[in-house]
């Protein structure tokens, strides 16, 4: 997984070298800010057009070097032969951006997972276990399907029991949201609806954490599904 010069193995590598988990933080901190400040730019309205972005010779408030250099390459790649003055149009720089944004998108979210794990290790969050003080809090469902899960979310405020996976009602929750089955929610929502209202064969609160992880590993999944890349280190 790479970014223009960031190389996720090469910070994997980079984080075997410090010898406490603070350090660890702050080095993962400092990437996520520099990778933040990457996506800002880079998503931001543009001014003027792209190909005037690769100019040094131009002071242009809404550029930085991340995107000067990556629309320069632009340029370098169309033809190696110093004659051609074939260049990149608008539409296709938008489109080469908008796909290397997504690069650095992709990253961001890997590194803010480990940080917040690194985290969590010296701070751990405190995640309320429930216990079946009265059954009639709880309910099991006799169908999962989106219709009878929405129902019961708007019907009841008993704790409903779910035997299968997480990443299954992340997809049913997601289901139900499209259909618009459960006012007041949204993609954002997903993660505090199931906390708040689903619980383990134990009766159990899912942690958040837990969904947390869940989630973004099946947005990562379907990203990097859908283009895939070759791993490269910077020097």
């Amino acid at each position: 997984m790479f970014a223009g010069n960031f190389n996720y193995h090469q910070i994997l590598f980079a984080l075997d070298t410090f010898n406490h988990d603070n350090e660890k933080i702050g080095y993962l901190e400092k990437i996520s800010d520099e990778l933040t400040r990457i996506v800002d730019c880079f998503e931001s309205p543009k001014s003027l057009p792209l190909n005037m972005y690769a100019s040094k010779n131009l002071s242009i408030t809404d550029n930085n070097p991340e995107l000067q250099g990556f629309i320069k390459k632009q340029f370098d790649l169309v033809t190696s032969n110093p004659y051609d003055k074939r260049y990149p149009s608008e539409s296709e720089l938008k489109s080469l951006l908008k796909s290397e944004t997504l690069k650095y998108k992709k990253l961001l979210m890997i590194v803010n997972k480990d940080l917040e794990e690194l985290i969590g290790k010296i701070e751990p969050q405190n995640y309320i276990v429930s216990e079946p003080v009265n059954e009639n809090n709880f309910i099991f469902p006799q169908k999962s399907t989106p219709n009878f899960i929405s129902y019961l979310l708007i019907n009841t405020n008993r704790m409903i029991i779910w035997e299968k996976s997480i990443g299954e009602l992340i997809d049913l929750i997601k289901i139900i949201i499209v259909l618009e089955l459960y006012p007041d929610i949204d993609e954002n929502g997903i993660i505090n609806l199931i906390c708040k209202r689903f619980v383990n064969n134990n009766k159990e609160l899912f942690s958040t954490r837990q969904v947390d992880k869940t989630y973004n590993m099946l947005q990562n999944t379907f990203w990097l599904n859908s283009r895939g890349c070759t791993p490269k280190f910077y020097h």
